[in-house]
């Protein structure tokens, strides 16, 4: 039987200048409010954005507390304490900065809507660009004065671009002969769409009272 006490030390958190051990809690909220200072930095300049992991390493080296625990057991938890804070004090989204590896801002975000009791919309990363415009607005960007719609992220846009071309291209590609250089090309496509915002994602469960994602036994070893 696994209890608070005899979790794992790994699963903990620490402090950097003495090593001592910290509630892991107490630790979530030492990130989320580092988190939002470096989210709140990041919005001050126009177009940029942080990955889950580069904010992760950002989060604990600013609050001096560490942890060994995967970043993919935690984060969601921070960036939901985030989202809960702006929403609460009337700031735009700035949970919509965190992105994934894939540029995207993935299942993550849908918490925002959640908060805000709004409907899931059809393109969820370009709801993201909008509310990236609005945090980069509030926290004093320089702004483009030719305002159009806000860009996606690098990634999300190279691959809907190619996606477009694809599309407009796939008249002259029925005709002509089905070579294996274009068997190849269309494995290639493939591989890259399995990477794609589009795939589906699996909710994880979270704890409803620290956010932080539950075993398999669904019994938070923070919270009991």
């Amino acid at each position: 039987m696994v209890t608070k006490q005899s979790v794992p030390t790994q699963a903990g958190a620490r402090r950097a200048v003495d090593g001592a051990a910290v509630p892991f809690r107490e630790a979530t909220v030492a990130w989320a409010l580092a988190a939002h200072a470096e989210l709140a930095e990041t919005a001050t300049g126009y177009g940029h954005f942080i990955t889950v992991n580069d904010l992760a390493e950002r989060v604990q080296q600013t609050s001096g507390v560490y942890t060994d625990t995967p970043t993919r057991m935690w984060m969601d938890a921070i960036l939901r304490k985030v989202a809960r804070r702006c929403h609460n004090a009337g700031e735009p989204p700035l949970t919509a900065l965190c992105v994934r590896q894939n540029h995207t801002v993935g299942d993550t975000y849908r918490y925002v809507l959640e908060l805000a009791a709004l409907p899931i919309p059809d393109d969820l990363e370009l709801h993201a660009a909008y509310a990236r415009w609005q945090c980069y607005q509030h926290f004093g960007a320089g702004m483009p004065a030719d305002f159009t719609i806000p860009p996606l992220t690098p990634k999300v846009a190279a691959r809907r671009g190619k996606t477009a071309q694809t599309r407009r291209s796939a008249p002259q590609a029925e005709a002509a002969p089905r070579t294996a250089a274009m068997v190849t090309e269309a494995q290639t496509e493939l591989e890259v769409d399995a990477e794609t915002e589009t795939e589906p994602q699996v909710r994880e469960r979270v704890c409803e009272q620290c956010f932080i994602q539950l075993p398999a036994s669904g019994t938070c070893h923070y919270c009991g």
